[in-house]
């Protein structure tokens, strides 16, 4: 569980990377749509036996059959004469049956699948990127704290300067030199800092944590160094890819369009229909003529009636009609999206290629950096004993120095390029590291 500690006016929330997922999972705004869009579908789906569903309405009238002109035998009709006037009621159930029906269920439960997939890739690629940036932050606070070594070390050689100036063992340039590369520090170390709590802010946007709340990383740049085959991971685990089965529902979702576009026209169709009414008025209607008044609407009636049709349209198997012409279309796009998925398996072959250089370049420049780091941290401090001893310049020390900086700065880069290689892998592939060591 991620941990809170208090602070003068303040809380510090401290955070290992998986807790730091585990937040994001929970609180990412964006993700939330994403579970919506999810939510959708899966509503859909789980009531798709609602195709077997009859349309249903209900109907309530008052008639009046008054009128105004006198025809040559009768009076013009008056509302208050028997039969003129009176109220009905009624349901109507409607049911139409056909082949279409099982491709408009199989079609829900695709789209379900492609949202799910979709929902998948939203929470992955979100874990992806709170990992990143847990690293990223890992890094740039490593690297603020060499830049805040570089400067120390500055200061400290400004002092000696100044000491050795006082002592008339160096020269007031000596002291100068000093002074400007210390000056020249602070800005970049200001550069870093911002761009640090840039970066803090966004990590705490991802994780739906409160800009006033400070954060403390649990975590370190160490990582076992892997070795990958890429046309091994390629054939194993390419398929697994997000993007190539979002495309295969797509292309599974078209083809259960077509099937329902064409088993709607093509094929026949049983209706039910069922019509239940009940009237009342003021007349006895079947037993005189004219009718004869009766207590007022004390003549109530029902009835039903049931109707089973079978119909066929077939203007769909006529070529070039407007289903035929919707049909092919239909086609088109499924065309369109195979030749889109084969492009993605050529894509993404070059992308996992790719990474997996991208990896080993970025492990042997970790270990490459290691020695680096360590020959030019031991000739800086051979360079600034010699300046003490009067042996070298003050400028050999700012540029042994300057490369125990760069040295120390390209290790840090090469770590958290590794790390982020790595996890651009596993998401790539849908696929945790564990499963592709094997």
């Amino acid at each position: 569980m991620a941990a809170f500690s208090g602070v003068v006016g303040a809380q510090t929330l401290t955070l290992t990377v998986d807790e730091a997922v585990e937040m994001s999972i929970a609180h990412n705004l964006k993700l939330k749509q994403s579970g919506i869009d999810l939510r959708a579908h899966k509503r859909a789906k789980d009531n798709r036996w609602n195709s077997f569903l009859p349309s249903m309405s209900l109907s309530a009238g008052i008639q009046s059959d008054a009128g105004f002109i006198a025809s040559n035998d009768r009076d013009a009709t008056k509302i208050t004469d028997p039969g003129a006037f009176g109220v009905s009621t009624g349901i109507k159930l409607t049911l139409p049956l056909n082949t279409a029906i099982v491709s408009e269920i199989k079609t829900k439960i695709a789209d379900y699948d492609a949202g799910l997939i979709n929902y998948e890739d939203a929470r992955r690629g979100l874990e992806r990127d709170v990992r990143k940036q847990f690293y990223l932050l890992l890094s740039s606070q490593e690297n603020i704290q060499i830049q805040r070594g570089n400067i120390e070390l500055a200061e400290k050689r400004l002092e000696q300067a100044r000491n050795n100036f006082e002592h008339g063992l160096v020269q007031e340039l000596d002291v100068l030199s000093a002074e400007v590369t210390l000056v020249g520090l602070q800005p970049t170390f200001d550069s870093t800092v911002a761009e640090y709590e840039k970066l803090m802010l966004f990590f705490k946007h991802l994780n739906g944590i409160d800009r006033d709340v400070e954060i403390a990383l649990d975590g370190n740049l160490d990582a076992e160094a892997y070795h990958f085959d890429g046309e091994e991971l390629i054939s194993k685990f390419i398929s697994r890819r997000f993007d190539i089965r979002i495309l295969e529902k797509q292309i599974e979702s078209l083809e259960f369009k077509k099937q329902t576009v064409s088993r709607n026209s093509n094929t026949p169709t049983l209706t039910f229909d069922y019509t239940y009414g009940i009237t009342a008025s003021n007349t006895d209607m079947g037993s005189t003529y004219p009718p004869k008044a009766i207590a007022q609407w004390s003549n109530w009636a029902d009835r039903g009636r049931l109707g089973i049709t079978l119909g066929w349209r077939f203007d769909g198997l006529i070529p070039g009609s407007s289903i035929d012409s919707q049909i092919r279309g239909i086609q088109d796009e499924i065309d369109k999206l195979i030749l889109a998925k084969q492009m993605a398996f050529e894509s993404a072959a070059i992308e996992i290629t790719n990474l997996v250089r991208k990896i080993e370049t970025a492990r042997k420049t970790i270990d490459a950096s290691i020695s680096s780091v360590e020959l030019a941290r031991r000739n800086f401090e051979l360079t600034e004993r010699a300046y003490n001893a009067g042996a070298r310049e003050i400028l050999d020390v700012e540029t042994s120095q300057q490369k125990y900086l760069e040295a120390s700065q390209r290790l840090l880069y090469s770590k958290y390029e590794y790390i982020a290689e790595l996890l651009n892998l596993e998401y790539e592939l849908n696929s945790s590291i564990d499963e592709l060591r094997r």
